[in-house]
């Protein structure tokens, strides 16, 4: 029995350094250009013993990209986008990306030299997950392009393959070449690093500069025209101000450039909305699904003067401590809708940064 044991051991040992050598030669040479003589002198076995684990050349492939792909599972299946708001998961999605491509790079090459020649047999053997990850990450891209979140003249499935461009030019690069390239010193984990975030910086803001601010957090086009007036609604007593999100908010509103913010804390000021203004920012709370009784009122006003709130722009951002904010969220939009004002429509997940961003851009600024 202990001989059988050793045996097995003997086998298993053998079989991962062929599979080893196979994945550095198909790496550097491509499954076309590397021959199994090459892959026996790397992995110091005769021919022989590779046909008699492996078959043929295209099944000792097959292993190759199978145990690459299990790899690459383990890390996608850890993935959690789950509370992250478009910006947090823009960042992630090349950060992660990037490490993978740094930690599993034979995988990427030998995509890559297939790419180059034209090849089909890494598509017969790719995980199923390879194409869903793409397709998960278009469609949600889709969302927020259909929701102004992004550029809506960027098509989707040119921006990620862009995205992996980027990364392609730099994860297989060495410290030497790094420094090189980013001026910089530091080690091969410090250099990945700063080159990540430049291309996080890049998608996240492009290359030119003097179009646009970045101040507080929100970037937005310089203004010539006049400072426009936006009105917060936040009667006291709500607690309102006791909140993160508020804060977040209102820092976020007050830095954008030729913007005015005005906040209403009274409700007796709330008898008709402001004629100057160009948005209206509606702060809510619920605890059941109940909606705020000031707001209730408010809305009653409005229906009463029909054109108060018509053509108006309204932002809703009901604090979402419990899953009830989320209905109410939705029924106050459409309650302002039916009044003839344009809501501002706030997507699960968004950040205060982001809905901003969003009214900033429905404004025209």
């Amino acid at each position: 029995m202990l001989e059988t044991n050793e045996t097995e051991e003997v086998k298993v040992t053998v079989q991962e350094r062929i599979l080893k050598a196979a994945e550095e030669a198909f790496a550097t040479s491509s499954f076309a250009g590397t021959r199994i003589s090459e892959i026996a002198v790397k992995a110091e076995v005769n021919q022989a013993l590779i046909h008699y684990y492996f078959d043929s050349k295209e099944r000792l492939y097959q292993e190759v990209l199978t145990a690459l792909f299990q790899q690459w599972e383990a890390y996608v299946q850890k993935w959690s986008w789950d509370g992250l708001d478009p910006e947090s998961i823009i960042r992630e999605y090349i950060r992660i990306h990037y490490e993978l491509k740094c930690d599993i790079p034979n995988l990427y090459k030998i995509f890559h030299w297939e790419a180059l020649e034209g090849g089909e047999l890494f598509n017969k053997y790719a995980s199923s997950t390879w194409t869903q990850d793409f397709l998960e990450k278009a469609q949600l891209f889709n969302k927020w392009k259909e929701a102004g979140i992004i550029n809506s003249k960027l098509n989707v499935n040119v921006l990620l393959f862009s995205l992996w461009g980027m990364m392609n030019q730099f994860y297989y690069r060495e410290q030497d070449d790094l420094q090189s390239i980013t001026g910089l010193k530091g080690s091969t984990e410090e250099l990945h690093s700063v080159v990540v975030e430049q291309m996080i910086q890049f998608a996240m803001h492009g290359i030119l500069a003097g179009d646009k601010l970045e101040i507080g957090g929100c970037r937005q086009e310089e203004t010539e025209a006049g400072r426009m007036e936006v009105t917060v609604l936040m009667p006291g007593g709500q607690g309102y101000r006791d909140h993160e999100d508020t804060a977040k908010l209102l820092g976020c509103l007050e830095s954008l450039t030729g913007v005015t913010v005005n906040v209403i804390e009274e409700e007796e000021q709330l008898k008709v909305l402001p004629g100057t203004s160009r948005l209206f920012f509606v702060f809510a709370s619920t605890k059941y699904g109940e909606m705020p009784p000031w707001i209730v009122r408010l809305l009653q006003t409005l229906e009463q003067d029909g054109s108060s709130a018509a053509d108006r722009l309204v932002a809703v951002w009901t604090i979402r401590d419990n899953p009830a904010a989320e209905g109410v969220q939705r029924m106050l939009e459409d309650a302002f809708n039916r009044l003839g004002a344009f809501s501002a429509a706030r997507i699960p997940g968004q950040s205060p940064r982001d809905y901003i961003k969003r009214c900033a851009k429905l404004m025209g600024m």
